[in-house]
């Protein structure tokens, strides 16, 4: 067996279609967006609902220009600490939901700016970041995945199918540590599980969702289970692991029963892995929303 995971064949170019025609509906800036400039740098991305919102709940200094919303403070430590207040008082009156009580950093390419409840990213259209992994087993004689569903009590996406394991990075952690702690808590797998855990690509994911705009790099990482390990949950925000052969997992992103970010990183590995046409639309575009960053 192979230590990476291969694959005979591309998929029907049909299927390659209708995955493309997937990511064409769910991806990218659909509608109408307003640059949101936090102390002259142009960070997030709002929707007419929070632009309003914000205009009208903002204690600082602001200014409608024609290049979007912009927020000013004295410091970007003052400036988060008022994002930080509204965002908290948009929870207060019942306008922002999923409150975590955990911060992601607000970064200028790989500066830290500041720290912020998670909950306000989407809203702010902030660029946060978070890692997926891709877990390869090989079993009757083929490479399966095994696909995560989670929680029915997560605040987003209940019920869906995931990854194997996803979470974000909070403030000042590190990208494998981040890795590796998420799969313990909802995986169960220990450094030992993961010997051949490996950073493959990173994503710019960048899509509407409810509650704003889901602006985020996604760290996509590769890991192969040898096939006595099977994953379990520990922290309660995935309801079980079932192994799934490709066929099965086609299946599932076409019946809109997955994630859409988990979709994302698999079809990623899919590119990465042979099972798309190099030049297909769908090739090009995954190509194209890679970043360094």
């Amino acid at each position: 067996m192979s230590a990476v995971p291969q694959f005979p064949h591309i998929l029907d170019k049909t299927i390659q279609d209708k995955l493309w025609q997937w990511a064409q509906v769910n991806y990218g800036l659909h509608g109408s967006w307003q640059t949101l400039w936090l102390n002259g740098l142009a960070l997030g991305r709002l929707n007419a609902q929070w632009q309003a919102q914000i205009e009208k709940d903002w204690q600082g200094e602001w200014e409608m220009r024609s290049d979007g919303l912009h927020l000013r403070a004295d410091s970007w430590l003052s400036l988060g600490d008022a994002l930080q207040h509204m965002a908290h008082d948009w929870k207060q009156l019942g306008i922002l939901h999923g409150w975590r009580d955990e911060r992601f950093d607000v970064c200028h390419h790989e500066n830290v700016l500041f720290p912020l409840e998670r909950a306000a990213f989407r809203p702010l259209g902030l660029m946060s970041k978070a890692v997926h992994l891709n877990g390869f087993t090989f079993q009757d004689g083929e490479w399966q995945l095994w696909i995560g569903r989670r929680s029915e009590h997560k605040a987003v996406d209940p019920n869906k199918l995931d990854n194997l394991v996803g979470g974000g990075v909070s403030c000042g952690e590190d990208i494998t540590a981040t890795m590796l702690r998420e799969s313990e808590e909802e995986a169960g797998l220990s450094p030992h599980h993961l010997q051949h855990l490996r950073l493959q690509n990173q994503l710019h994911s960048l899509r509407p969702v409810s509650r704003g705009l889901h602006n985020e790099i996604l760290y996509i990482f590769d890991a192969v289970l040898s096939g006595n390990v099977t994953p379990e949950n520990q922290d309660g925000e995935v309801a079980g692991f079932e192994l799934m052969k490709i066929n099965e997992i086609i299946e599932a992103m076409l019946s809109d029963v997955m994630m859409s970010d988990a979709q994302l990183v698999i079809l990623d590995a899919f590119e990465r892995h042979g099972l798309l046409d190099p030049q297909h639309d769908l090739s090009k575009w995954l190509k194209s929303i890679k970043t360094s960053g």
